[in-house]
């Protein structure tokens, strides 16, 4: 752990560096229509499906974190490695190949985008200051919890196979 860092205060939470200058970053257009059609078809899946809060409230997740990771993607304090990582975060909300396929679950198959994308970012906050990526959060919810509660129900929302999976997506040695 080198000297920006905090030290971690539980197992599996991400490692975070001290704040520097904050910037303001707008949400290019593309961006925020992607946003809109997300928050539209997730808002559709929970009225019809309104029984299921337990996974709406991760459902709900989704254009918040997908908004969170265009938005550090066109950041240029944060660094290439980041953005990869984000960028490989929305190219999996956009795709249609999925672990769990939108087209085939509706909204439920967002469930494996909002944990790649919590699992992406706590990769991202290894190298990123804590303060830069809160900076671009729209959540309702703080960003650290949000990462930890997904993180802890992860195995139950998709399987242990599945969350191997998405680790070794991303968390490859190299």
């Amino acid at each position: 752990m080198n000297e920006n860092q905090s030290p971690p205060s539980g197992e599996n939470l991400p490692a975070v560096q001290k704040p520097r200058e904050l910037v303001p970053i707008e949400l290019p257009e593309q961006h925020q229509r992607f946003y809109d059609k997300l928050r539209a078809k997730i808002e559709a899946f929970i009225r019809e499906h309104s029984g299921n809060e337990a996974v709406a409230k991760y459902i709900l997740l989704a254009p918040d974190l997908f908004v969170l990771l265009a938005r550090l993607l066109v950041d240029k304090r944060v660094g290439m490695q980041a953005k990869a990582i984000a960028g490989a975060a929305v190219a999996y909300f956009i795709s249609p190949i999925d672990f769990i396929p939108e087209v085939l679950t509706g909204g439920f198959g967002l469930i494996d985008d909002v944990v790649f994308a919590v699992y992406a970012l706590r990769k991202i906050l290894v190298d990123v200051e804590e303060s830069i990526v809160r900076e671009h959060w729209n959540g309702e919810e703080d960003l650290l919890r949000v990462i930890t509660r997904v993180i802890r129900s992860a195995d139950e929302l998709l399987g242990k196979k599945l969350v191997k999976k998405i680790e070794q997506a991303l968390f490859r040695k190299k």
